[in-house]
């Protein structure tokens, strides 16, 4: 397989001075370089290929006990190495000098893999490839350190590799017929190692049914995705994640155009303090006709009488997901955006964003208000740490900030979310500027299982009017419990905002619907047809949690509160897309036509107040399964406008004032 190639020196090589010549003179000398065969070729190829993830595996070596013990996790993260060497082979012939590349490539890769989740907690995705220069300028800011022992046996491995390219060679095809048949094999390889790796993608490592058989603790966590099944898997598996579509027809110079037509109008803002509580999982299904409650055993008892009151506007937010997503209601609430128009795969909203993009924040600051995010989670899941920056969010407080908290069913407890939004409320007042405010509490998350507050000791009985399945009374009788600690922050805020003598406009809502068993179980048992035909408007209740505009006597004075519904033009039966809502409240606050996307928003929502995966209620013509029309080109323009400020749109990216707050205010 291997073989000497000496060649007779003439007189005149020998002689030559040139030291180019003489080197390789000198070479021929010694009867090098050495060259190999075909069989040697495939040998080379995977020894080398083996040697390139085992140097990448150096970087990562977290990854390493987890790849060792698992031979599926080998494989995957060494058959794309494999099938680029192979590739680039079949480009340049020697398998040294592909091997050289390919170790530069996936180096790179992997460095730069490394430095990412030091400094953001989020490993590389293609979708970074686009952004080589923002994440060059970013990597300035951050004090990234490099294992200096793992750079220098890269720079050794890549100089032994240059040494194997020149001193071992593939031999040389002798006559045409065989250089021919040469170079299609070449090709093949070149292009049948690629649609390979293609194939693999979409298939292999696009499978949610192979992810989920992947040992891995905490497959939300894409660090630890990451950490936990190598990262070529991981880079591979995010190829065919959360990418925005491009919508058919879409031409970016009229939609231009139309963005250029759009009315606006200066803000005339009304110096409120805005509040945003989006409640995990909050929802009236213990309003079923199946539940009998008496006095105050109500879970939803402030939220009923609050709906009663008369500074108090409520109805059902349209959300995108059913059971989770809580970060794609954030997304659409906040943007005005819509989540199911970024893509027609499912994607996570905040994984799609790379970039500083406009939001409700960004209006709101730009016209005097001091923003904030809240929530008492971790900062890394959904990515919030960055996307809440790239939102324009003055401060961003994560778990790390509730040093007091008591926490409930495995998460920081409302009522000490409570506490720390009345606390930051008045610590902000300081500032003399009206404040915007986003909270996303997290203690009612599923699942709901009997141990999720086992600790709280024997939870308050279901009050039924008609008997349920065991298994379903189970799970709503820890649901309802949640539930009624969320809707008590909501009456201890109410309490506390309607005795401050500041404006204050209360925004509540449930973030979805909640996850009640397999199939609907607990829906199914309280009657409810949860159907996925689209031809009936029923099948939006399993994306409409409720939600309350609720506003002290300042702001309902200040507000006209009395007319706002009307002048809103919020629709008679209280149904709104959640990516409506915050347009709403912009508008509410007199900074509704200042921006031009939240202007197209707030028109949009008046002729159509829900649009939802393709179908639409008009406010005049009630449910739309098919929009055509005036609705249908409407919502196009909605999808290109979208997909313009996602793509095109450039947002001067200011970094929040706190990345992640660390201490109680």
């Amino acid at each position: 397989m291997l073989y000497w190639e000496k060649t007779r020196l003439t007189a005149q090589g020998a002689k030559d001075s040139r030291l180019g010549t003489r080197w390789t003179v000198w070479l021929r000398a010694q009867g090098l370089p050495y060259h190999y065969d075909e069989r040697c070729h495939w040998i080379l190829t995977g020894v080398l290929s083996v040697f390139i993830c085992w140097m990448c595996a150096l970087i990562l070596p977290e990854s390493l006990p987890y790849l060792c013990r698992s031979p599926l996790l080998l494989l995957l993260n060494w058959l794309p190495v494999l099938l680029v060497l192979v590739a680039v082979a079949g480009a340049v012939r020697n398998v040294f000098g592909a091997a050289v590349i390919t170790l530069a490539v996936c180096g790179v890769l992997n460095f730069a893999n490394e430095l990412k989740i030091e400094a953001r907690d989020d490993p590389v995705s293609p979708q970074d490839l686009t952004m080589a220069r923002e994440a060059l300028t970013a990597a300035g800011s951050y004090d990234l350190h490099v294992d200096k022992g793992v750079v220098a046996s890269f720079a050794i491995a890549f100089l032994l590799l240059l040494v194997g390219a020149a001193l071992l060679r593939p031999r040389r095809a002798q006559g045409a017929e065989a250089v021919r048949k040469e170079a299609v094999r070449r090709a093949a390889s070149f292009v049948g190692s690629l649609a390979a790796l293609a194939g693999l993608t979409v298939t292999v490592y696009a499978s949610s049914d192979v992810l989920s058989a992947l040992p891995c603790s905490n497959r939300f966590h894409m660090t630890t995705l990451c950490q936990e099944t190598g990262f070529h898997y991981t880079f591979l598996h995010l190829v065919t994640q959360n990418h925005l579509q491009k919508p058919d027809g879409f031409s970016k110079s009229a939609t231009e155009d139309a963005i250029a037509a759009t009315d606006t109008e200066p803000a005339q803002a009304k110096p409120v303090n805005v509040i945003f509580v989006m409640s995990e999982a909050f929802s009236d299904v213990t309003d079923d006709d199946a539940f009998a409650w008496t006095g105050n055993n109500d879970p939803l008892l402030h939220f009923h009488a609050l709906a009663q009151s008369e500074n108090a506007i409520t109805g059902h937010l349209v959300v995108p997901n059913y059971g989770g997503g809580t970060a794609n209601t954030e997304f659409d609430v906040l943007t005005g955006m819509q989540t199911a128009m970024l893509s027609d795969a499912s994607v996570s909203a905040f994984r799609v964003m790379h970039k500083a993009t406009g939001s409700v924040f960004r209006v709101a600051e730009e016209n005097g208000w001091q923003t904030a995010f809240i929530h008492p989670g971790k900062a890394w899941f959904y990515n919030r740490q960055n996307t809440y920056r790239w939102l324009g969010a003055q401060e961003i407080i994560f778990e790390d900030a509730f040093t007091q908290a008591t926490y409930k069913g495995g998460y920081v407890s409302d009522a000490s979310l409570t506490n720390y939004v009345i606390s930051d409320f008045e610590q902000r007042l300081e500032q003399g500027v009206p404040q915007f405010t986003y909270v996303t509490t997290i203690q009612n998350h599923m699942a709901y299982t009997p141990q999720k507050y086992e600790q709280e000791g024997a939870l308050p009985a279901l009050e039924l009017a008609e008997e349920l399945p065991e298994d379903a009374a189970s799970m709503l009788q820890v649901y309802s419990y949640g539930v009624r600690d969320a809707d008590t922050m909501l009456g201890r805020l109410v309490y506390y905002f309607e005795r401050r003598k500041e404006p204050v406009l209360l925004v509540w809502f449930g973030d979805h619907m909640p996850s009640l068993g397999q199939d609907y179980l607990c829906y199914q048992a309280l009657g409810k047809d949860m159907t996925a035909d689209r031809s009936s408007e029923a099948w939006l209740d399993a994306y409409a949690p409720p939600f309350l505009l609720w506003a002290n006597d300042a702001a309902a004075e200040m507000l006209d509160f009395d007319t706002l519904a009307e002048r809103l033009g919020l629709p008679e039966d209280g149904k709104l897309s959640a990516s409506f809502l915050g347009a709403a409240v912009l508008d509410a606050v007199g900074c509704g036509q200042s921006d031009a996307f939240f202007a197209f928003v707030n028109e949009l929502r008046r002729d159509l107040p829900v649009v939802q995966r393709g179908t639409a209620v008009d406010a005049q013509d009630g449910y739309l399964s098919e929009p055509d029309g005036d609705a249908a080109r409407a919502i196009q323009e909605y999808q290109d406008r979208i997909y313009y400020r996602m793509k095109y749109e450039t947002v001067e990216d200011t970094a929040s004032q706190s990345e992640a707050a660390e201490s109680q205010p």
